[in-house]
């Protein structure tokens, strides 16, 4: 069967400065947390890997251009690097890094594709994170200092603003489990940190309309248990409704209140924050969760191995802990391969958010691609993006007013603490010469971007 799709429905692929872009230490250009992060903890990044290089965008910006406009794009989402554009993230503005973004948003709009720019995509610059980072105020004086920056330097090309790319895992992981940075594992510190990207969004939100990306995953109970369904709903408050409803209503779901203030985790004083509609949800989806009670401890692991036989794990004390689908498809990095729960999160989301316009701002799939012979043969990234984006179709033809896809990504890249093993890329890196080389789900994006039409597998 061949569903299509609207003809000013937005096609396009992901990427974020730290993970593309390589030259942090050129043109100006200053230390992020994670330029830190890499060097004093190798071992916490799969084979000691660094984004020093990455994809070297920065310097061949002009041809992945090209490759965007070969690979039928009607847009791009990518993200501005913060310590690019004030290396002290404030005060003096670093006019080499304008530069290039700018030539980029010219050079994107001259092929009609149309920039979706995120403000902050976790390269926080590093003498604000050794200042406090998130858990400081003054940091969000600082973000609308750039944010405001980039919307007057900027904004006369770019109609799609983010202010944040998944502010749930800038918390959870950065404060909570510490697999990033900063590296802490403490629980205050995570609600704090939480509560200032919050902020920061909708004072950015203020100076000009905005969207937000939130990671995204359904929570099912492990079992029918009336346990395991109270779980599976602490789970779903502290992974999506914590930030979803304080996008939407600018305050906090008092299920979570009550939870954290019986945690011991609430302040003395109320944490307010500005009412601001974004301009537009951008979801990030990947994988849905499965909970069930009885979390002895707080613990955390990511498969950053891509050895199928090794479990990502995730318990909060008191909370939950997360466990593996016994009939669920997995991939080798222990994400479940769930289509059909995008359609149901759409569908949520819209409810929830009504006459908000709705993107998919990230989905994608890592695999321990190949090259052979010259060519790529990912197939299995095929049958993934095709079966989500028919749960996308889906969801539309339900009400969810979608108005893009994105996939993650562009081009494979630096994978955090995965370095480049997963790679997610509709181009594949050879990360010695940097020579890109379209897999075989490029050739058939480009097809499905400039119909609007897929065939339903």
């Amino acid at each position: 069967m061949k569903i299509t799709f609207p003809n000013d429905f937005h096609w396009g692929s992901a990427t974020a400065a730290l993970q593309v872009e390589g030259a942090t230490d050129i043109d100006g250009r200053g230390a992020s947390v994670w330029d830190e992060f890499c060097a004093r903890n190798p071992a916490k990044i799969f084979q000691a890997a660094t984004p020093e290089r990455a994809c070297e965008h920065y310097y061949r910006w002009e041809e992945d251009v090209e490759w965007m406009a070969t690979l039928g794009h009607t847009s791009y989402r990518f993200s501005i690097s913060w310590p690019r554009l004030f290396p002290d993230g404030k005060g003096a503005l670093n006019s080499r890094g304008v530069d290039f973004y700018s030539r980029l948003i010219d050079r994107l709009l001259q092929h009609g594709i149309e920039p979706n720019v995120t403000l902050y995509h976790w390269d926080i610059p590093l003498p604000l994170a050794q200042q406090g980072g998130w858990e400081n105020s003054e940091t969000v004086s600082a973000f609308l200092e750039y944010a405001d920056t980039c919307y007057r330097l900027l904004g006369d090309r770019v109609k799609l603003w983010s202010t944040i790319n998944e502010p749930a895992w800038t918390t959870l992981n950065g404060y909570l489990t510490g697999l990033h940075p900063p590296g802490k594992t403490d629980r205050k510190a995570a609600l704090l940190a939480a509560h200032h990207l919050l902020v920061a969004h909708h004072e950015a939100c203020a100076i000009t309309p905005s969207g937000i990306a939130l990671n995204l995953s359904p929570v099912y109970p492990a079992t029918s248990s009336q346990a395991d369904t109270e779980a599976a709903r602490r789970a779903d408050l502290i992974l999506n409704e914590w930030f979803l409803e304080a996008v939407i209503r600018g305050s906090y779901p008092n299920e979570l209140v009550k939870l954290y203030d019986t945690l011991g985790l609430m302040p003395e004083s109320p944490w307010p924050l500005r009412r601001t509609e974004p301009s537009f949800l951008g979801i990030n989806y990947y994988y849905p969760h499965h909970a069930r009670a009885g979390a002895a401890g707080t613990t955390f692991h990511i498969n950053n191995t891509g050895n199928p036989q090794e479990d990502c794990k995730f318990s909060l004390e008191g909370c939950f802990e997360l466990v593996k689908n016994p009939k669920g498809r997995y991939t080798d990095w222990a994400w479940e391969i769930d289509p059909e729960t995008l359609t149901t999160l759409l569908q949520r989301v819209a409810r929830q958010a009504p006459g908000i316009d709705l993107y998919v701002t990230e989905n994608g799939i890592g695999l321990p691609d190949r090259l052979e012979n010259g060519e790529v043969d990912d197939q299995p990234r095929i049958d993934f993006v095709s079966q989500h984006l028919v749960a996308v179709h889906q969801a539309m033809e339900n009400g969810a007013p979608v108005k893009g896809y994105y996939m993650w990504s562009l081009m494979d890249n630096f994978s955090w603490i995965n370095g480049y093993k997963n790679r997610y890329g509709f181009l594949y890196l050879d990360s010695e010469t940097m020579k890109r080389t379209p897999k075989k789900s490029a050739h058939w994006f480009a097809d499905i971007a400039r119909s609007g039409c897929l065939n339903s597998p």
